[in-house]
């Protein structure tokens, strides 16, 4: 499928125009330059810091928690917000550590500097980057894709018609403290991260600190070997060479969050070397075994929407066109492959989850770090996971998650006295889980502990799509009760009789006082929304699993006290307890919206009214935010039901951005060159995000029932999904035309019965001794 691929007729410039290639662990970006082609190198265990930072800035035993968090409290209820807002910031402990990038691979080729037709191709199903080139001396192709089963980047030249290559390959890192040693057919490289990011008190700037002391900050290797037909003349260099092979492999002492890196670069260089010369040893079999191994996850889904064209238009003709005549399907079809491509190359058996950027970071200082931020963007990162048939790719996160509820439990116990575990705003491969800040930070940022209540939803929606009681009982059930157990003594009793939390805050918003700006205040809609849904799925994960546990009578109790959404006199979905005026009518956050997406409890079928709050909320938040938040505002729209909004939000996420070396966050939201979205500048969360709401617009299926076509556009009058997963347990193909189902599908445990709303009909149905049944059309 022409959709299915990324083009471009030039080389890549800019970083944002570059190819992403990875297998969980390696990522590469590819420029594609014939003279001088740049693979910028990562490695998803490459960041900053060490177990030690993971505690924060100063150590716990040194700040009075419980006693801070009672001031807080005190002058909450006093009305006090700056006398709230200092004790709060007593709380501080510092900062999340920084993903970083590891190396440069360039080969260099004479003869090739102004080619007189280039193509680079970015082939999806495949994985797999190529570019073609024409010179007066030679026609050429360069071919590359990063292996899961072997581990490595694998870079090939070949001439197809005249001279032969001269050139070189050139390996370098930027990081300063990094040791290049090149031979004729190999080098590596040795390099330490930094052992910290220091960033002075009331101040954004930051720079990186160096610890030589063992243990204080990791250590990675690169080993890359080269191959071709020609002459060898010199480190790397070969002339008179037709073909060329080069593997590069990557290596670190990060063994994992609790355990400090050992340092020793001997060992993990034979690590790389074994394995990049294992994989050139491979020859040919390489690309064949890397192309089986993508497409055995990429290939079970496909989505298309009635579209057809030339296989030869470029990515950025496919932008200009959308956003000029108005059908935006071809592109809605690429950018929805290249989020499940993304999802495949980025977070893989072994890898650690997504961060903000994926696993694709140019930068030693990246935008917010690059870290973990969990009031919204790690989440997102994995909500298109399940439903795209990728549930191996989510594994990542829960198992990450697994290790982070230990290091939250040290949190919750000694800052706050309190049982179970939590993690705040942000959060980095340690499992950094303090409230971030210096002492002058706001606390919309700091003072969130509800990072462990949103990120539980994950658990939870992997047992309504897996309908596994196994990991329900093993890996979820002990994180969804520690979780549990910190929210229940965290809630309050108030003056009205109900339980709510105190202090609170709706991520990242402010709202007013008379003329004071300030986010701090008592039971934000957000907080009740995530911790109802909490303590609803441990009841009923309880049931499932027919456990018979103290913890789960008071989460039932609990949740007869804890307030549901509630409407303004304006109509919108209140996000503030006393419906104090927003500072930011237009914020980029809308968590109070989290009973839509991603949870459950708002849904059209028996809460139209706070629906149509939640739908004028949006209205009122406009359409002019940040990449991430556009997909949130698609899948919103769509789980309203709102057909037409959502489609309108999606055509503002899929413009082009205006100004691509704008570095933001003031700059235009929107998709770069390579398609890769624009908070700005470039987080991946927003790739991910709109891969789950454009499917939300086709089949849903929280709530209890699988609904059909629930938003389609009238712009998408044709289409078809093959091998979606729904919550139940079961997947299902469709087919639609004239806006209407033509053939329904559903595959899944002989005898599982699904409720299933199509055409404004619900019907139950059940899967028949096949393990397939269709379901009649209406």
């Amino acid at each position: 499928m022409s959709a299915e691929r990324l083009a471009a007729g030039s080389p890549a410039e800019r970083w944002t125009e570059a190819w992403p290639l990875g297998n969980g662990r390696l990522g590469a970006m590819v420029f594609g330059t014939p003279h001088r082609s740049r693979f910028q190198l990562n490695d998803d265990t490459c960041w900053t810091g060490s177990p030690a930072s993971a505690h924060g800035r100063v150590s716990h035993a040194s700040v009075d928690g419980p006693a801070a968090l009672a001031r807080v409290r005190s002058a909450l209820a006093a009305g006090d917000v700056a006398a709230a807002t200092a004790a709060e910031q007593d709380l501080q402990l510092g900062w999340s550590q920084a993903y970083q990038p590891l190396a440069d691979v360039c080969v260099e080729s004479d003869g090739d500097r102004e080619p007189g037709t280039l193509e680079r191709i970015l082939d999806l199903p495949t994985a797999t980057s190529t570019t073609t080139w024409t010179t007066p001396a030679r026609s050429a192709r360069e071919v590359s894709w990063v292996s899961a089963p072997d581990g490595v980047l694998v870079i090939e030249r070949e001439v197809t018609r005249g001279a032969p290559f001269s050139g070189r390959v050139l390996l370098d890192t930027p990081h300063e403290d990094g040791t290049v040693r090149a031979g004729a057919a190999d080098a590596t490289i040795t390099v330490r991260m930094p052992s910290d990011i220091s960033r002075e008190a009331g101040s954004k700037t930051e720079h990186a600190l160096h610890d030589p002391a063992p243990g204080a900050a990791v250590t990675a290797v690169v080993a890359l070997r080269l191959e071709h037909d020609g002459v060898s003349t010199g480190a790397l260099a070969f002339a008179g060479a037709r073909r060329i092979r080069i593997v590069v492999a990557t290596a670190t002492d990060f063994v994992g969050m609790r355990i400090a890196p050992h340092g020793d670069a001997s060992r993990l260089l034979a690590e790389a070397s074994a394995r990049s010369a294992a994989a050139l040893a491979r020859g040919d079999a390489l690309h064949a075994r890397h192309v089986a191994d993508h497409r055995a996850l990429y290939d079970r889904m496909s989505l298309h929407l009635g579209t057809s064209g030339s296989a030869s238009v470029s990515t950025a003709e496919l932008l200009r066109g959308a956003a000029e005549d108005g059908d935006e399907r071809r592109l809605a079809e690429t950018v929805f492959a290249f989020g499940r491509y993304l999802t495949i190359a980025g977070s893989r058996a072994g890898s650690r989850p997504l961060n903000l950027q994926g696993i694709w970071n140019d930068k030693l200082l990246p935008p917010w770090r690059g870290n973990y931020t969990t009031n919204i963007n790690l989440q997102m990162n994995y909500w298109p996971t399940e439903a795209v048939n990728l549930a191996e790719c989510h594994v990542p996160l829960l198992e990450w998650l697994g290790d982070l509820a230990e290091r939250g439990a040290r949190t919750a116990r000694e800052l706050y006295g309190l049982p179970g575990w939590t993690v705040h705003h942000n959060s980095d491969i340690w499992g950094f889980s303090v409230p971030v800040g210096d002492g002058t930070f706001d606390p919309v940022w700091s003072m969130w502990p509800m990072g462990g209540a949103w990120l539980c939803r994950h658990f939870w929606d992997r047992w309504l799509f897996s309908q596994d009681p196994e990991e329900l009982r093993d890996r979820s059930w002990p994180i969804l009760r520690g979780a549990a157990a910190f929210v229940l003594d965290w809630l309050v009793e108030l003056d009205d009789g109900t339980l709510g939390t105190m202090p609170s805050t709706s991520p990242e918003n402010h709202f007013l006082v008379g003329a004071v700006r300030t986010g701090l205040t008592v039971s934000t809609t957000a907080d009740l929304a995530m911790i109802r849904d909490l303590l609803t799925n441990v009841v009923s994960a309880a049931e499932v699993l027919g456990l018979d546990d103290p913890l789960v009578a008071r989460a039932a109790r609990a949740l007869s006290r804890i307030p549901r959404e509630h409407i303004t006199g304006e109509g919108l979905l209140a996000e503030w307890y006393d419906d104090s005026p927003d500072a930011e009518p237009h914020h980029r956050h809308q968590s109070h919206l989290y009973g839509v997406l991603p949870g459950d409890a708002v849904v059209p079928w028996t809460e139209a009214e706070l629906c149509r709050a939640a739908a004028r909320s949006l209205d009122v938040r406009g359409r002019d935010t940040t990449g991430w938040s556009l997909a949130w505002r698609v899948g919103l729209r769509a789980r309203l039901r709102d057909a037409v909004g959502a489609h309108a939000a999606l055509r503002d996420f899929l413009a082009p951005v205006r100004e691509p070396d704008d570095p933001g966050p003031s700059g235009q939201a929107g998709l770069y060159a390579n398609l890769f979205c624009a908070h700005p500048p470039f987080q991946i969360d927003g790739n991910f995000g709109i891969t789950a709401a454009i499917l939300e617009m086709i089949v849903q299926s929280h709530g209890g029932r699988i609904a059909i076509l629930p938003a389609l556009p009238a712009q998408w009058p044709s289409g078809r999904v093959r091998g979606a997963r729904v919550r139940g347990g079961a997947e299902i193909d469709l087919d639609w035309r004239h806006g209407v189902p033509t053939s329904l599908t559903l595959r899944g445990d002989i005898g599982s019965v699904h409720t299933v709303e199509m055409r404004g009909e619900v019907t139950r149905v059940a899967i028949g001794p096949s393990g397939s049944t269709d379901v009649p059309i209406r």
